[in-house]
C-alpha cells in the first residue's frame, strides 16, 4: 500500500466545493468537463481518450476538485490548468472493475472509505488533509483495463 511514486502531470480545471451538489458528488462539473471540446481535444491530441482522472487538493478549511486527466505533458492548452504533484511517498490502492460513474459518486463517502483503509492499514492520516504537506487524493482511472489507482499523498520526497 505505502510506496514511492514520481511527480505526475495533472491537466484538467478545478471547481470549488461550493460546486458540490445536494448528493455531495461533482457530476455535473464533471459532466461539463466531459462536454469541453477543448478537453476532448486535449485528450485526443494526447492519445489520453481512455483515461480520467480526479483529484482533492484539501486546504484547511475547505477543498478544490480537480476533474481532467494525468498526462506527461509541459503545458496545458488555453482552457486547461496544469497542477504539478511532487514526488511522493503515498498509500495507493488499485481497484478493479471500475468507469469513469465512480467519479460520480458522493465525495465524502469515496474519501472516508479509502482513507478508513488506509488507517486500518497502519498508515497515519491527518484528521484534516489540509493540514498535511501533501494535501492531495488522487484517483487515476484506466478505462481499458477499468483499473482505478486511489492515491493519497502522505510525504513529497527529494
Amino acid at each position: 500500500m505505502k510506496k514511492t511514486i514520481d511527480k505526475k502531470i495533472f491537466v484538467g480545471r478545478p471547481f470549488p466545493d461550493s460546486m458540490m451538489n445536494a448528493q455531495e458528488s461533482f457530476m455535473e462539473s464533471n459532466q461539463q468537463m466531459e462536454n469541453d471540446e477543448v478537453f476532448q481535444k486535449f485528450l485526443a491530441d494526447n492519445n489520453l481518450e481512455n483515461k480520467r482522472a480526479a483529484m482533492v487538493v484539501s486546504g484547511p478549511d475547505s477543498f478544490m476538485y480537480w476533474y481532467g486527466v494525468i498526462a506527461d505533458v509541459d503545458e496545458a492548452p488555453a482552457g486547461l490548468m496544469k497542477f504539478e504533484l511532487p514526488k511522493a511517498e503515498v498509500a495507493e490502492e488499485d481497484e478493479d472493475n471500475q468507469s469513469i460513474v465512480f467519479f460520480n459518486l458522493p465525495l465524502n463517502s469515496t474519501v472516508s472509505r479509502f482513507t478508513k483503509k488506509i488507517v486500518d492499514s497502519g498508515i497515519h492520516v491527518y484528521q484534516n488533509l489540509g493540514d498535511s504537506d501533501t494535501p492531495y487524493i488522487l484517483w487515476d482511472l484506466n478505462l481499458d483495463t477499468k483499473k482505478l489507482a486511489q492515491i493519497l499523498y502522505l510525504k513529497a520526497s527529494k
